[in-house]
């Protein structure tokens, strides 16, 4: 399998737990970093996303599994897992909703799901993808 853009896959993302070393300033307010760093590598796992293991191509940039194209496909830019699938789909509205009220408001929302009206949004995008299925 390659990257849609025909670039070989290298690997997974993966998150490794560590604890690097630091030194405190006399007042105690700030540190900088001693040198050193313990990692666990029994806490190393592959990062998902939507359920999907997360892949990183030579080019540095990271795929789901899903966008993925076998080795001997010709590379395109018209990758769009979530046509096809329902789950990657609702992935793909709560992001871009995410992304929209960012850009309008200035503001990370932490989760789509807390605030009613965003919900009912999300909800209602998921309906009209149907319908248009």
């Amino acid at each position: 399998m390659k990257a849609p853009s025909g670039s070989p896959i290298l690997g997974t993302v993966d998150i490794v737990a560590a604890r690097c070393n630091i030194l405190w300033n006399d007042e105690g307010t700030d540190f900088d970093f001693e040198g050193g760093t313990e990692v666990w590598w029994d806490e190393q796992r592959t990062q998902k996303l939507g359920g999907q293991d997360v892949f990183i191509d030579e080019d540095g940039e990271e795929w789901l599994r899903c966008e993925l194209i076998p080795d001997d496909a010709e590379p395109t830019d018209e990758i769009k897992p979530w046509h096809a699938d329902p789950e990657l789909r609702r992935i793909e509205i709560v992001n871009t909703v995410k992304a929209l009220f960012e850009r309008i408001t200035g503001k990370r929302l932490k989760e789509a799901f807390d605030h009613p009206d965003i919900n009912s949004a999300i909800h209602l995008l998921g309906i009209a993808a149907e319908a248009y299925q």
